[in-house]
């Protein structure tokens, strides 16, 4: 009876786990919808709509009218489009409720400004697993802008990665002699109201790689109050100067946009074109390695500035190369000169952080005892970096110093460095303590000392800082001599040349004892 009791449940356990297994597969069933109206016609009718079922096929463009609910998460929209489309025409439709899909697929040739998608105040729109956009650039000698228009508190959620692609070819524009400048992808409100955008993987930018004069470069415009990425935003140059992201276009006075993502990879450019003195709080939240070198630019005659913090999910392996380089300036509507960062924060993780010669920041503040800073260079020719700030307030972290035989990194504080709090600074440095010793050796003296952090005014002292172990029979020494911070490397003697020293100490002062 029991081994039948067993076998009996078994058999219900199963059957259960089969109507799981079955509403699971139930829930996973998704239907693909096709937008079937003529995205040139202007004007609006409802018909157009997006939550009008019969502007809709289902399965492919060339299916059944859709009768069923349009605002589903269990829908995969798609809005095609082979014909050229102008002017500035709204997809989704002025539809006041929430919307929740699983994905959404648009995919247009256009030859002008298209607002391909717009939300309405307090409109939340949820997308599952990736939103895909995918324009063919048919615009004569200009950059068109593709936008997604944020209302008053809208806001978008994507659970997979937003891409955005532009697909032109370099046969295409050989032929057609249209899209050699390039697109703009724009997701800002037009009057700066609250919105906020937060997408789960990452933002990734691609071209066909044409080759032709600018027609792979994208510009990324965001105008957001809220933009969170939880992974990375991928500006991959396919050639140089392809690759912008305009991190604030905002239209109002004092305007902040506070930005998170989960690394920066690439290169090109950083811009800040707003013409009222818009606030840019960039947050890296990595959780992996990333690295980003370029330049950094803001509208003239603004005061804009840009805070970067580092403030890594994983502490051990987020890490951030930023590498500013020189240049940015750009003549146009909207002229940019070269910017600074105003302020760098180090809470968590490693920010790598890297700048041109002559380039003055704002404030550094270490703050995080997870937190490491480390310096490079500008420059592909040389190894060593110099970061410059105005002011620095040092409360807990490392700094890590890269060595070499003539010269060492350093960060250089215009104005003053203060110490708050009891936490220690770290001081490591990032060189074979072999490589020390051959130098020591090379300058003929018993040791060699490098400047590290120099400062205006400071209220710090030496044994604010701590050393790292450097090993390698390799002594280090900090100390502060005029306003400035130091290290001396000398060699610590080998274990025999140490016991001959001091048996020759013992020798002497036996002598000294026998005299008298």
């Amino acid at each position: 009876m029991k081994s039948s009791f067993f076998r009996l449940g078994s058999f219900a356990f199963l059957l259960c786990n089969a109507a799981v297994f079955d509403s699971f597969a139930q829930e996973k069933s998704f239907t693909d919808l096709y937008y079937n109206q003529d995205l040139s016609t202007t004007g609006w009718t409802n018909d157009r709509y997006m939550q009008n079922p019969s502007a809709w096929n289902v399965g492919s463009p060339d299916g059944s009218v859709f009768d069923g609910e349009v605002n589903s998460a269990t829908n995969n929209l798609f809005i095609i489009s082979d014909d050229t489309v102008n002017g500035q025409q709204t997809l989704f439709g002025y539809d006041f409720g929430n919307w929740n899909l699983n994905s959404l697929t648009i995919d247009m040739t256009t030859g002008g400004n298209y607002q391909i998608l717009a939300l309405v105040p307090s409109q939340k729109l949820s997308i599952t697993e990736d939103f895909n956009i995918t324009i063919n650039n048919r615009a004569d000698w200009w950059m068109p802008e593709n936008r997604i228009s944020m209302a008053e508190n809208s806001s978008i959620s994507i659970g997979g990665n937003l891409n955005f692609t532009s697909s032109i070819t370099a046969a295409e524009v050989e032929d057609s002699n249209l899209g050699h400048s390039g697109l703009v992808f724009a997701i800002n409100s037009l009057y700066a109201d609250p919105s906020i955008v937060e997408v789960a993987g990452n933002v990734i930018f691609k071209t066909a790689d044409t080759y032709k004069d600018s027609s792979d470069k994208i510009k990324f415009v965001t105008g957001l109050t809220s933009f969170k990425v939880g992974g990375y935003i991928d500006m991959t140059e396919p050639h140089a100067g392809t690759r912008i992201w305009n991190l604030c276009n905002a239209s109002v006075d004092n305007y902040f946009s506070d930005i998170s993502i989960g690394g920066l990879e690439g290169g090109g450019a950083l811009q800040i074109s707003s013409a009222h003195s818009a606030t840019v709080n960039l947050t890296f939240a990595n959780s992996s390695a990333h690295s980003y070198s370029g330049t950094l630019a803001s509208r003239v005659g603004s005061a804009n500035k840009l805070n970067v913090t580092m403030n890594a999910s994983d502490a051990q392996n987020g890490r951030q190369t930023l590498i500013i380089k020189e240049g940015g300036a750009v003549e146009g509507d909207a002229a940019m000169n070269p910017s600074r960062l105003d302020s760098v924060t180090v809470l968590n993780g490693t920010l790598n952080l890297g700048a041109y010669n002559g380039l003055v920041n704002g404030d550094l503040y270490l703050g995080g005892a997870n937190g490491r800073l480390e310096i490079s260079s500008a420059y592909t020719d040389s190894g060593m970096g110099t970061l410059t700030f105005e002011n620095a307030t040092f409360e807990a972290g490392t700094i890590v110093f890269t060595v070499e035989e003539t010269a060492a990194d350093k960060i250089e504080i215009t104005g003053d460095l203060g110490k708050f709090g009891n936490g220690k600074i770290g001081v490591e440095f990032d060189a074979d303590p072999y490589d020390i010793g051959e130098w020591i050796l090379a300058s003929g003296g018993d040791s060699i000392e490098y400047e590290l952090i120099s400062f205006g005014s400071g209220s710090v002292a030496e044994d604010d800082f701590v050393l790292g172990d450097l090993g390698g029979g390799i002594f280090a020494n900090l100390f502060i001599r005029d306003n400035a911070l130091y290290v001396e490397f000398t060699n610590v003697p080998e274990p025999a040349e140490f016991a001959a020293a001091f048996g020759a100490l013992a020798l002497f002062i036996a002598a000294r004892r026998g005299r008298k």
